[in-house]
């Protein structure tokens, strides 16, 4: 029964670990321009879609590009128009 037990565990943990691989991912780094009337959740919900290389959310996603840009830390999230802010994101290749 150990034995048993033990093989099953075995096929769910590979079939798990093999289901989770999506593949070769690809960062990409990109630069945005923020415009008059653009809000950070706005800029999010664009480039979400393009995460194509795994499940973000979208308050991770606009976590992350508060933390890829310091002068955000600062301000917690405030955007002013003619900033530059960058923005990465996964896809598969």
């Amino acid at each position: 029964m150990r034995k048993f037990i033990a093989g099953v565990a075995l096929i769910v943990s590979v079939g798990f670990l093999v289901g989770c691989y999506d593949g070769p991912k690809k960062l990409v780094e990109t630069t945005y321009i923020v415009r008059e009337g653009d809000t950070l959740r706005d800029i999010s919900e664009a480039y979400l879609p393009l995460n194509t290389g795994g499940r973000r959310y979208i308050l991770e996603f606009e976590e992350g590009i508060v933390e890829l840009n310091p002068e955000l830390q600062q301000d917690r999230g405030k955007i002013y128009p003619g900033q530059e802010i960058r923005i990465n994101y996964w896809v598969k290749e």
